[in-house]
């Protein structure tokens, strides 16, 4: 038999839901992947995409993880059981690719973390932003100094409101409402790029027992002095939309979902010289899902090593629930120094 180094990383897509079936279809464009195994609690459903993959349904959970055709496991389903379906990856001895958030508290990262390290499996976490092109050019352009020092950021996420299985979105306990699900994309890049955070304040609708509506606006202070103004909103009526900006003492860089050109940047020169420079962002043939996953299998082959971390997905999941923390308490959180993700664990 040939080794995981030597043949497609063979995967068990566990949720046949939006990001189950997005991850799934991936697997056709990315030669490094073969999807294997489909479960979901809705058999008819696992059936469905398996039969666009031409691979096997499962209607046992303990079946698929543990099946001797599967390499790694792709957690796919709700947030709120990230934790139960990956700790079953992980006891079967499959590395394992989890949808972002890691999962839902502090306690169950952790514990998340602590098993696979114990079981010597890879547990790489799907925060896609980091694959994307536009996002990418962003940190790069911000990190070779651009725009100089960097001040302030300001982020916005926007979309109409997700309706999951059993509209799970809807309630905060088991998703953590839009910060936690999705604003924590633009926390995640954040950390990546300007390093840790000091605290967080913030405002919101979390909490208030809001049919399918959810809003908040993060200030954040890094430990590099930087403030950011992160947005998330699900209260569009319709579509998506990425836009922000980053300012510091050179100039200042923009970038909007909207524009054809989706990022510019417009920096301070001297009379002499062009006023300004543009930096178009056009994204690729390959999907930023096509990209993760075809990392995320290298991974597991050995060729790469992962492009984060179990740490930094925690330490994102840390700045979020400081956030719900802060719309509930009404006052800043602290956020002085890294966590260790296995103290609690």
């Amino acid at each position: 038999m040939l080794s995981v180094q030597d043949r497609p990383v063979r995967l068990a897509i566990l949720g046949a839901g939006t990001i189950g079936t997005i991850h799934a279809l991936c697997s056709l464009e990315a030669p490094e992947a073969t999807v294997t195994a489909v479960w979901s609690h809705t058999y008819s459903r696992a059936q469905a995409l398996a039969q666009r993959l031409d691979c096997a349904a499962y209607a046992s959970l303990e079946e698929a993880v543990t099946s001797p055709d599967v390499d790694a496991v792709l957690v796919c389903t709700p947030t709120f059981l990230h934790e139960e379906h990956a700790l079953k990856a992980i006891a079967a001895g499959k590395h394992v690719i989890c949808e972002k958030p890691l999962a839902r508290d502090l306690p169950s990262a952790s514990r998340l973390i602590a098993a696979a390290q114990q079981a010597g499996v890879l547990l790489l976490v799907a925060h896609v932003v980091r694959f994307s092109p536009d996002f990418c050019q962003l940190r790069d352009a911000v990190r070779a100094g651009a725009v100089g020092q960097p001040a302030v950021v300001r982020m916005s996420r926007a979309s109409s409101f997700p309706h999951g299985s059993q509209e799970w979105h809807n309630q905060p306990a088991l998703s953590g409402g839009v910060v936690l699900d999705m604003g924590i994309h633009d926390l995640d890049w954040l950390l990546w790029t300007f390093g840790p955070a000091r605290r967080v304040y913030a405002k919101g609708l979390y909490g208030r027992g809001l049919d399918c509506l959810d809003y908040a606006l993060l200030t954040i202070r890094l430990q590099n002095e930087t403030i950011a103004h992160v947005e998330c909103s699900w209260a569009e009526p319709e579509g998506f939309r990425v836009h922000g900006e980053i300012a510091g003492d050179a100039g200042l860089l923009d970038y909007d979902s909207l524009n054809s050109t989706a990022l510019s940047i417009d920096l301070r020169q001297p009379p002499e010289t062009p006023p300004g420079v543009n930096v178009p962002t056009s994204f690729t043939a390959e999907s930023p899902y096509v990209t993760q996953l075809r990392h995320f299998c290298r991974c597991i082959q050995g060729q790469e090593q992962p492009l984060i971390t179990p740490q930094e997905a925690y330490e994102s999941l840390r700045l979020a629930l400081a956030a719900l923390e802060s719309i509930t308490t009404n006052r800043p959180v602290q956020l002085d120094e890294e966590a260790d993700p296995c103290a609690s664990a």
